[in-house]
C-alpha cells in the first residue's frame, strides 16, 4: 500500500524542500490543482517533471477545473464548448509534467432545472470530444463521484456504469470516500465499483459535511474498506488536511495505521470508535514494538 497526497499548489520556491519532506515521510505520489500548470511557462513544467523524477515522487494526478464556466455538463452549448476547449489545453499541460491521471467533475454542484438525463447526455458529448485527446497524450480521465446535491454523479455505481459504456481504459472513476460516505454506503459502493477505479480521494467526515478530515478522524468504517484498498496497485491519494498542521511524517504514519488496522479502538455504547489522545487530539496508533504513538510523541 502506497500513500500519496493532494495539495492545492506546487510552489516554485519551496518545491525542493517539499519533495524532500514528502520522500522522507514515505509519501510516494502527489496530486495538485490545475492552476499552477496553466500559470507557469512550459520550461517550468518540464523542470517540475524532472524534479519529481529525481526525488522519486510520482506526479500522479491533477485536478481539473470544475463548476461555473468549466462545467462539462453545462446546459448552454456555447459554455460547454468553451469548457471542452479549455480542458484540452489543461490536458496538454498535465502531460507536460508527466502526470498519469486527470481528475474531473461530471457536473456542477447544483441540480439543474432540466432532467438529470439531459445532464448525462451533455457530459457524454463533452467526454466523447476529450477522450481522443486524453488517449493521444496517454492520460486517464478519472471522473469523481459527487456530493448528493450535485446535478449528476453522486451515485458511484451509476457513474461507473455510465463510464463503462465508453469501452476505453482511458476513462475511469475517481472514488471520493468522503463524498460517498455522505451520499450513501461508502463500503458497499466501493465494493461494487472497485474494478473501474483509477484513483482515489481518501478523506473522512462525520457524514453531514465534506470536512476533508484525514482517515480515522471521522466516521467512515475504514476497517471495512481496508481489504479493498490493500488490493489496489496504485498510489492512494489522500485529499485531507493535516490534523493540527502535523508533519508529513505524522500524516503518513496516521493514514497508514488507519488503513492497515493499526489504530487503537474503543467500544462506546456498542459502537467501535478510534481512540484519540486527550492532550493533542491525534489518533492513537500502535507501534511495531507494542507501544502507542500520537502527536505528542
Amino acid at each position: 500500500m502506497e500513500i500519496g497526497v493532494a495539495i492545492a499548489r506546487i510552489e516554485r520556491e519551496t518545491l525542493d524542500d517539499d519533495l524532500r519532506a514528502w520522500s522522507d515521510a514515505g509519501v510516494v505520489a502527489v496530486e495538485c490543482d490545475y492552476a499552477p500548470l496553466v500559470e507557469n511557462p512550459v520550461r517550468v513544467l518540464e523542470m517540475w517533471r524532472q524534479a519529481f523524477r529525481d526525488a522519486r515522487v510520482r506526479f500522479w494526478s491533477v485536478h481539473a477545473p470544475f463548476g461555473g464556466p468549466h462545467n462539462l455538463a453545462h446546459s448552454d452549448q456555447r459554455a460547454r464548448r468553451r469548457a471542452v476547449e479549455y480542458f484540452k489545453f489543461v490536458l496538454e499541460r498535465i502531460a507536460l509534467v508527466g502526470a498519469a491521471v486527470c481528475v474531473l467533475h461530471p457536473s456542477s454542484t447544483a441540480r439543474p432545472e432540466v432532467s438529470p438525463q439531459k445532464a448525462w447526455d451533455w457530459l457524454r458529448e463533452s467526454l466523447e470530444e476529450l477522450l481522443p485527446v486524453a488517449e493521444e497524450l496517454g492520460l486517464i480521465l478519472a471522473v469523481e463521484n459527487m456530493l448528493p446535491e450535485a446535478a449528476i454523479g453522486s451515485d458511484p455505481a451509476e457513474l461507473s456504469r455510465f463510464l463503462a459504456g465508453f469501452l476505453t481504459p482511458h476513462l475511469r472513476l475517481c472514488f471520493d470516500t468522503g463524498h460517498a460516505h455522505i451520499a450513501g454506503n461508502v463500503h458497499l459502493w466501493l465494493e461494487s465499483v472497485l474494478p473501474t477505479v483509477a484513483t482515489f480521494h481518501l478523506a473522512d467526515n462525520d457524514k453531514t459535511r465534506d470536512l476533508h478530515l484525514p482517515p480515522g478522524y471521522g466516521t467512515i468504517p475504514w476497517d471495512l474498506l481496508q481489504p479493498l484498498l490493500q488490493a489496489v496497485d496504485f498510489p492512494l491519494i489522500v485529499e485531507a488536511y493535516r490534523w493540527g498542521n502535523s508533519s508529513w511524517q505524522q500524516f503518513h504514519d496516521e493514514v497508514m495505521a488507519t488503513l492497515t488496522g493499526r489504530v487503537v479502538t474503543l467500544t462506546v455504547n456498542g459502537t467501535t470508535v478510534t481512540a484519540r489522545c486527550q492532550r493533542c487530539g491525534c489518533i492513537l496508533r500502535r507501534l511495531p514494538d507494542g507501544g502507542t504513538a500520537c502527536g505528542c510523541i
